[in-house]
């Protein structure tokens, strides 16, 4: 195995989708998700903001190196345009504590900057799958497909309780988390 693939496998295969699971506990996953959790103590906060920097860092790193081998260059610079503005969504989402009974503007800021991560984050996917298929379309066809399921799969998930749940969260992750190394390992080298 090639060196870069034991540390992308290990951070994408191990460290996000156990220190998620760990995070998201074991009750709770339609009814709770990460930013209630994060404000139920000193540590569990200082928990969500690792969380969120492994996850954004992850995202951030190998979204630029994705970016880098797209063949046009309004792609490249589009897709890493969008990339930065999830990771910076992401970033400010972290920063500002879930507090509505407190601070309902900057709870209501807070939901709005996580989900524009998200959203952002497959804007960007969206992009450089798109340019990487028009140059070979059987190579990213499977790639694609497992893009439309996160999101079909997701949008499910957030019918179910109404509202961005644990199962929500955990599901993203893992599954955004995954499609990113499978890009990457897709690359022609």
């Amino acid at each position: 195995m090639k060196k870069d693939h034991f540390w992308l496998n290990l951070i994408s295969r191990f460290l996000i989708p156990g220190y998620t699971l760990l995070f998201a506990g074991s009750k709770a996953w339609f009814r709770s998700n990460f930013s209630v959790i994060a404000v139920m103590g000193e540590d569990h906060y200082r928990g969500f903001v690792y969380w969120g920097i492994l996850g954004g860092g992850y995202f951030f790193v190998l979204l630029t190196l994705l970016c880098r081998s797209l063949p046009g260059r309004a792609a490249r610079i589009g897709g890493q345009c969008i990339a930065v503005c999830a990771v910076l969504s992401l970033s400010w989402a972290l920063a500002i504590p879930y507090l509505p009974d407190r601070s309902p503007f900057y709870a209501a800021l807070h939901v709005l900057l996580a989900a524009q991560a998200c959203v952002l984050l497959m804007l960007a996917l969206l992009v450089i799958l798109l340019s990487l298929r028009r140059e070979e379309p059987v190579r990213w066809r499977a790639p694609l497909r497992a893009w439309w399921s996160i999101v079909a799969i997701s949008a499910l998930l957030f019918w179910i309780p109404r509202m961005v749940s644990t199962a929500l969260e955990v599901f993203f992750t893992l599954s955004a988390t995954l499609l990113v190394r499978d890009m990457w390992l897709r690359i022609p080298r």
